[in-house]
């Protein structure tokens, strides 16, 4: 973290921060910063894993767009979708770790879009990836939970 970030609460209602998508996919956001600066981690479960104990490059890309997602949210106080994505894998996140770390910088905070620039790292600080994503801001507020499709 930058010496200058300071953490800003997460609300506990804040349901964002608490979707069934990113809780099946083991993913918490832990820190929102004042400068929009945001981390999250995924806990590492069996079914992150591809067939050779490698975790899955989808789990690193969900979890990177989820804590960038939540940085813009947090930053903007709108929803925003992800329209386009560069991602590196630099070295393989075994399935030995326990935890993988994301950090989510943002690059441009505009009037529709924004730019995030995200790095994961393992239990040992390694760096394993790293990229940018945009994110359109929507219009329309968020809506709440009860209007989400039933689970069948």
């Amino acid at each position: 973290m930058d010496s200058c970030s300071k953490p800003v609460p997460i609300p506990e209602d804040y349901f964002l921060f608490q979707d069934a998508f990113s809780i099946y996919n083991h993913i918490k956001i832990t820190g929102l910063f004042e400068d929009s600066i945001s981390e999250g981690e995924l806990t590492i479960h069996p079914d992150s894993l591809n067939p050779y104990g490698i975790v899955h490059g989808g789990c690193l890309a969900t979890l990177a767009d989820t804590v960038g997602g939540s940085g813009v949210f947090a930053a903007t106080g709108k929803p925003c979708v992800t329209v386009n994505y560069a991602f590196s894998f630099l070295r393989p996140a075994l399935g030995t770790n326990k935890k993988l770390y994301c950090r989510a910088v943002p690059e441009k905070l505009g009037h529709r879009l924004c730019v995030y620039r995200q790095t994961i790292t393992d239990d040992n600080g390694v760096e394993v990836a790293n990229g940018n994503f945009t994110f359109y801001l929507l219009d329309h507020p968020m809506k709440d939970k009860s209007s989400q499709p039933a689970e069948s």
